[in-house]
């Protein structure tokens, strides 16, 4: 509460201090002025956020000011202009969020009088300052980061040229994983199949198809019959959606299959671009027998590690994750900080080139290894050129920057009166 405290009375100062105080101009930039109060708000902004320090002078924090109400200056002279609805959407939703911090509105409001300030006054403060905030990124944008342009050339000059000053890259240990997901048998899904096919057969025999859905489906629609009421193209999965859409009110589909199991659909309606439908779903869900049979599966793997087998080969063997089962189940490279974090814990009670015990997360079953540690090295280009891009961009916005505002403060009137 402290820490509001000192932002109300910041804040406030651009209401109230020019009738405490003798304010005078210590800048003009073109028809605006920038008085003495000005400066000790953003003196106090700045302290309050941890900014100000001795290296800081007055006279810096003036410049700042100076360029901003140039930038502003040159963007409403250039009509670039910003959603006046969003900003006071943008406003009053900082007033719930500083207001929220209360247990009630009467203290908040009680808080805001102790520094002079109002409901009203403190939302038209932060439409002020995300306005110019909206104009300057604007204007920047167009001005400076739309006219950069940087080659692969420039990228790799960077490079060389900095290569003894950039960080090695730090040791690293490469992870292993084989993972399998518990799923149902052939023999628990040909079971479900066989009793949709069952069901079917009942409706096509003239049983009604909401009685039987109240009956038979796994779907909570069940004690509605099955209706899934209206819907339109992009409702459902596809192989769902794709079998309705191809049905004719009144019609009975073949058995689909899905992700969620075995359906049913009837179609009872079509208006416009939705249809009414309803089905009967059968899951297709692993038993216990399935589970017993996936985890003995997965301790079959174990057990060869155990025995000395290649993880490498077992993973490409019994791993079902595709994109690292192929690379002989590597995961990548990490360091120990920073290790996936839900499997943390197990990764730090192992060592090099040894493998954790079985892990069950949900339906996945994991074993991991810590297959090797690699040595900190030198970054290679090609590792790191998405940062080395990103920080040739940033040295050319800067050098883009200076030079555009020393133009605009050459063609544009500033006067600094502010005493040494």
């Amino acid at each position: 509460m402290r820490k509001f405290v000192l932002l109300m009375i910041f804040i406030v100062l651009c209401f109230s201090l020019q009738a405490e105080v003798l304010d005078k101009i210590i800048a003009k930039v073109g028809r605006e002025v920038i008085l003495q109060s000005d400066l000790i708000k953003r003196m106090q902004q700045l302290e309050a956020a941890g900014m100000l320090n001795q290296e800081i002078s007055e006279f810096d924090i003036l410049n700042d000011m100076i360029e901003s109400k140039l930038i502003v200056q040159q963007a409403k002279k250039e009509d670039y202009d910003v959603d006046e609805n969003q900003i006071r959407d943008l406003a009053e939703q900082q007033i719930q969020q500083v207001s929220s911090q209360f247990e009630t509105e009467a203290e908040f409001k009680k808080e805001l009088r102790g520094a002079n300030l109002t409901v009203l006054e403190l939302k038209e403060y932060y439409i002020e300052m995300m306005t110019e905030q909206r104009l300057r990124e604007q204007i920047i944008s167009n001005e400076i980061k739309n006219k950069i342009h940087v080659t692969e050339a420039e990228v790799e000059d960077y490079y060389n040229e900095t290569i003894n000053e950039i960080p090695p890259r730090p040791e690293m240990i490469e992870l292993g994983m084989i993972m399998r997901t518990i799923e149902a048998s052939k023999e628990t899904r040909k079971a479900a199949l066989l009793e949709i096919n069952k069901i079917r057969e009942r409706i096509i025999g003239g049983e009604s198809f909401a009685d039987v859905a109240k009956e038979c489906s796994d779907c909570s629609s069940a004690s509605a019959g099955g209706d899934l009421g209206y819907f339109g193209r992009g409702s459902m999965v596809k192989a769902f959606e794709d079998a309705a859409f191809a049905l004719m009110p009144g019609e009975i589909s073949d058995v689909v299959e899905t992700p969620f199991g075995y359906h049913i659909i009837k179609v009872d309606d079509i208006k416009d671009d939705e249809i009414k439908a309803s089905h009967i779903l059968i899951k297709v869900e692993a038993t216990e027998e399935d589970i017993a049979a996936n985890i003995s599966l997965m301790e079959n793997v174990l057990a060869k590690l155990d025995a000395g087998e290649d993880f490498s080969e077992l993973a490409k063997t019994y791993s079902q994750d595709d994109s690292t089962a192929v690379k002989g189940g590597v995961v990548g490279e990490f360091t120990e900080d920073t290790f996936p974090e839900l499997f943390k814990e197990y990764l730090d009670k192992i060592e090099i080139e040894q493998h954790t015990d079985i892990i069950r997360e949900d339906v996945n079953l994991y074993i991991f290894a810590k297959l090797r540690k690699i040595e900190s090295r030198p970054y290679e280009y090609q590792e790191i050129y998405d940062k080395l891009r990103e920080l040739v961009i940033s040295k050319k916005e800067s050098e883009l920057y200076e030079n555009w505002i020393k133009n605009l403060v050459q063609n544009s009137y500033v006067e600094i009166l502010l005493e040494k």
